[in-house]
């Protein structure tokens, strides 16, 4: 018997966890940099966000579950100022393109790997590294 069907489960997603300290202000970047849209889920009584997603499919595919979530999901707490996903595309250029389009300057150029992809990588708002690679 092989250890994947010995196991008895399968990894389905697996979701970055992003923290920040103001979560309307980071749902906002990643909404007019990236193109992404976002939910804040839960709030505060100070109505601060506690819990909210960001990510880059569309609002309804991503509450039906057609595919799987490619986002981040957000808790309040003091941002990590990390490297925290290594974030596969398709479209690098266009997507490197999109964000210095709208002012966004805290991203490397695009680079060709030995291994025959490419890279680059993205400094968020609140400090996180995200690694992009085709």
């Amino acid at each position: 018997m092989s250890k994947f069907s010995e196991k008895g489960y399968f990894v389905k997603e697996n979701q970055p966890i992003y923290f920040t300290t103001d979560m309307d202000k980071t749902a906002k970047w990643f909404e007019e940099v990236l193109g992404w849209y976002s939910n804040i889920v839960e709030r505060d009584n100070a109505d601060k966000g506690c819990y909210g997603v960001v990510f880059d499919m569309l609002p309804e595919v991503e509450r039906v579950h057609l595919a799987p979530f490619t986002g981040f999901q957000m808790f309040y707490g003091e941002p990590k100022k990390s490297v925290i996903s290594f974030m596969q595309v398709t479209g690098i250029e266009k997507m490197h393109e999109y964000i210095t389009s709208k002012g966004w300057s805290e991203i490397t150029e695009i680079v060709l790997q030995p291994w025959g992809g490419k890279t680059c990588s993205l400094t968020t708002i609140d400090g996180y590294i995200i690694n992009i690679f085709e």
